[in-house]
């Protein structure tokens, strides 16, 4: 009997042990499956949180940049802060008093100008009228007479002026004096308007029960004014709109018709036929045309600038690597399979119908001196200001200027290229809507270009605009890494 009790506590003491082993297995069990499992869920997620929060401040940072060039904010300072990782940057719960539960935080890098080992370069070159900076060339004055004269004009006007001067400013009801232009597809009549207050004047006539009431009409002259009617395609834009009030006897009253007011601009084409005439029965108006052009023809115009960039790099434990940048005023995002545009860049292309195309650009660039790098864990503060410099291309400021543009992206990033190329095709067909009859588009080993020409008949069928706007970037960390 006694032998058989102490066998049977060496047996529940084992019993124990056993259990407790068991135990001890399957906590170690599930803190494994939490390390190979739980852990990097945690991480993946972190770090997809904390890409997500740096997309975030990059289209901030654009919306930053855009608000200080449109509205020229030159020389004023705007800041913005960007998580360079997630270690110490997320929550961990309870099992951040162990270490080993916890995954590893990521680091990240951003840096100015550094994105890739030679400057990417955007070039646009174009055969267009460019702006005269010296003068203004204006062609021979044209002395408008009754009897009609057409004047063929074969390249687009930058103003056409009609002086008209009246030696007398009649009182009479019917002075009616006109000048009268016409084109293919419109009409402008500037007048000379007497403005009139009508009423009626009454009184009694004959006598006694015979007497009858009778009205007479009657006016009264208040001024002379110089209003414009304008058709265009048969139908009236403007109906007597004054352009001058009370005007003077002996007085020049000058009149722009390329005034934008008037909307004739865009509905001219060139080569363009324009008859002048004058109703003038008193013989006391003189009026002469005189066509301006503040431009001269520039063939293989080019404009090229370093863009730089502003890149924020990430070394992902549990998710893939991603680099977002900033660059021509478009947030962009690479991966080890390729780049895509977040943002678009600051390039935007419409159809106008009949091969006519319009180009805008703005070439948002850093300055090339600028330089910074900070790696770490820790946030860093980006400081971002206009340069006074900023400005526009010199093309001339009339519709269509250009007759073919070439707009090129010149990056050693063979990722880059490819994107831009797909950028500019799908600018200007998917979302400019001009038929690739217009233009090519594609990449080469230096990079991303588009060529726009329209329709080739010798005319200008493209209207191009730019803008220049130069920024200046520093980066300082604003705690430790």
């Amino acid at each position: 009997m006694t032998g058989g009790t102490a066998g049977s506590h060496r047996e529940q003491a084992l019993s124990e042990v056993i259990g407790f082993v068991l135990i001890l297995g399957i906590v170690m069990a599930a803190f494994s499956l939490y390390l190979i499992y739980g852990v990097p869920v945690q991480g993946r997620e972190n770090e997809i949180n904390h890409m997500s929060d740096i997309n975030d401040q990059f289209v901030s940072y654009k919306i930053g940049v855009d608000s200080l060039w449109t509205n020229q904010q030159t020389g004023l300072a705007m800041s913005t802060t960007f998580p360079l990782g997630t270690a110490g940057q997320t929550a961990q719960g309870s099992t951040s008093i162990i270490p080993v539960l916890q995954p590893v935080g990521s680091t990240g890098v951003i840096a100015i100008n550094q994105r890739t080992t030679t400057p990417e370069i955007f070039t646009i070159s174009s055969n267009s009228y460019i702006s005269n900076k010296t003068a203004i060339l204006s062609g021979t004055p044209l002395s408008i007479t009754p009897s009609p004269y057409t004047q063929v004009y074969l390249n687009p006007l930058s103003g056409l002026q009609v002086n008209i001067t009246a030696s007398t400013v009649s009182q009479n009801e019917n002075p009616a004096r006109s000048v009268i232009i016409n084109g293919n597809t419109w009409n402008a009549t500037i007048n000379i308007t007497p403005q009139m207050t009508y009423y009626l004047t009454y009184a009694l006539t004959g006598q006694g029960t015979n007497q009858n009431l009778t009205s007479a009409p009657a006016y009264n002259y208040n001024r002379t004014d110089i209003t414009i009617t304008v058709l265009k395609n048969g139908i009236k834009s403007l109906d007597g709109v004054t352009i001058y009030s009370n005007i003077q006897q002996g007085t020049t009253y000058s009149v722009n018709l390329l005034d934008p007011a008037y909307g004739l601009n865009s509905i001219i084409a060139y080569p363009a036929a324009i008859t002048y005439s004058v109703y003038n029965p008193k013989s006391d108006v003189a009026a002469i045309a005189t066509a301006q052009y503040a431009y001269t023809y520039q063939p293989n115009y080019t404009y090229s600038v370093p863009l730089g960039s502003l890149a924020y790099s990430t070394n992902n434990n549990y998710w893939i690597p991603q680099t977002y940048y900033y660059q021509m005023g478009g947030v962009f995002l690479s991966q080890i399979d390729g780049i895509t545009y977040k943002l678009p860049p600051e390039i935007t292309f419409a159809n106008n119908g009949n091969g006519n195309i319009t180009v805008n650009i703005v070439a948002l660039a850093y300055d090339p001196a600028d330089a910074g790098t900070i790696g770490g864990s820790s946030p860093a503060q980006i400081s971002t200001y206009l340069k006074p410099d900023a400005g526009s291309l010199p093309y001339a400021p009339v519709s269509p200027n250009t007759w073919n543009a070439s707009i090129n992206i010149t990056t050693p990033d063979p990722n880059a290229a490819v994107m831009w190329a797909s950028y500019l095709n799908a600018a200007a067909n998917q979302t400019g809507g001009i038929p690739t009859t217009y233009y090519t588009a594609g990449n080469t080993t230096t990079g991303g270009y588009i060529y726009l020409y329209g329709i080739n008949d010798g005319n200008p069928h493209i209207t191009l605009t730019g803008k220049t706007a130069n920024l200046s970037v520093s980066v300082q960390s604003v705690g430790s890494t």
